[in-house]
């Protein structure tokens, strides 16, 4: 059996009542704490300390300064990830405060949407898959985690532009892009590497389209609720005794800190912060889950993504304990104004620049 490789082959059942609960606040960029609620930018100003924002500012100035203008994506390493890539590049972008056309990185974002709009397919069998390869089904390609990111990033970026073109252009492709993964979705209720219902499911891939489809869906798109419900059903079920998420369901194949927090934002998203699957999967991070250089843990950046998540929704002491370590931790392997990862350096200072920036509370897909 292929083991979990994010990106590579191996991030009591919830009834429909808690799918159809989901939030439908706009999805308008978030105005920024100090402008909403004092007290939340007072919290954002100690948890980012002077250092830290100083290296999201480097950050974020070295995306801008590598992405190819041209085409408007980002390079990844290897190739294959490049929409998964270019998305994540987009959400950091966005999570810095930056709209189609507002903020002095506009154009930056501009051009990563339009390059991820034109990689949408348009006719064929996967038509609204947001991939940049023509081979869809090929080894090589495994288009579903882009996808999922690609349309997360869509979702954000909708209704932050008065552009009525560019909003029309991301609403259509938005449309297109849930249908193609409500088809694409398995036996049971899960999602694999290629757009197809008989190649299985594993539980990294799905998580990618349930909060892909939480964003449309918050934007105002329809979205199938029974394919939510099995979805989150899916996760639900591939959850050990001991609380940690497995790669399959039920129960197959390695759990890992990353797939059980990438369970936990999945819980959260349906609308479900308190039960019993969900202290039993903070339990078991609490067990395993270490903040260790990058260099020690192989998965380290698509790790603390959905960590980070899980921890910043919980709040509390558990958020508390865990961003102080993960904020040292970035900023002591920050260097050259960005941060190296096994898949490049454009995934490894995108992720951290998502992490760095959770206390702005500025993508409302993170908001608490």
């Amino acid at each position: 059996m292929a083991r979990f490789q994010p990106f590579l082959p191996a991030f009591s059942s919830l009834c429909l009542a808690l799918v159809l609960g989901w939030s439908q606040d706009a999805c308008a960029q978030q105005a920024p704490p100090s402008e909403s609620n004092p007290s939340e930018s007072q919290r954002a100003f100690r948890e980012i300390t002077p250092d830290a924002r100083r290296a999201i500012n480097d950050g974020i100035a070295w995306l801008a300064k590598n992405q190819l203008t041209q085409s408007g994506r980002w390079v990844s390493r290897p190739p294959r990830y490049q929409m998964s890539i270019t998305a994540l590049a987009g959400l950091a972008l966005m999570a810095h405060g930056v709209t189609p056309d507002r903020g002095p990185y506009a154009r930056v974002l501009r051009r990563a949407l339009n390059w991820v709009l034109e990689n949408q397919h348009r006719e064929g069998e996967y038509v609204g898959l947001l991939c940049d390869q023509r081979d869809v089904m090929s080894d090589k390609a495994r288009p579903m985690h882009g996808h999922g990111f690609a349309l997360l990033l869509l979702g954000q970026a909708y209704g932050t532009s008065h552009d009525e073109a560019l909003r029309t252009r991301i609403g259509k492709a938005i449309k297109a892009g849930i249908r193609l993964t409500e088809k694409t979705t398995s036996r049971d209720g899960g999602w694999f590497y290629w757009p197809r219902t008989d190649r299985g499911d594993e539980g990294s891939v799905t998580i990618t389209q349930i909060q892909a489809l939480r964003s449309a869906r918050n934007c105002g798109f329809g979205v199938d609720k029974t394919t939510l419900a099995r979805a989150v059903l899916y996760i639900r079920e591939s959850q050990g005794d001991d609380g940690g998420v497995h790669y399959q369901r039920p129960r197959r194949g390695p759990s890992s800190p990353a797939l059980t927090a990438a369970g936990i934002v999945v819980f959260q998203d349906s609308g479900t912060y308190y039960d019993k699957a969900i202290e039993k999967a903070y339990g078991y991070l609490r067990r395993t889950m270490r903040v260790r250089a990058p260099d020690e843990e192989r998965w380290f950046y698509y790790t603390h993504l959905y960590v980070s998540q899980a921890m910043f929704a919980r709040g509390g002491p558990a958020w508390r304990s865990y961003f102080p370590r993960i904020r040292q931790q970035l900023l002591s392997t920050h260097t050259d104004k960005h941060w190296d990862s096994n898949l490049g350096p454009t995934y490894g200072t995108s992720v951290a620049l998502l992490i760095l920036q959770l206390p702005d509370r500025l993508l409302p897909i993170y908001q608490r």
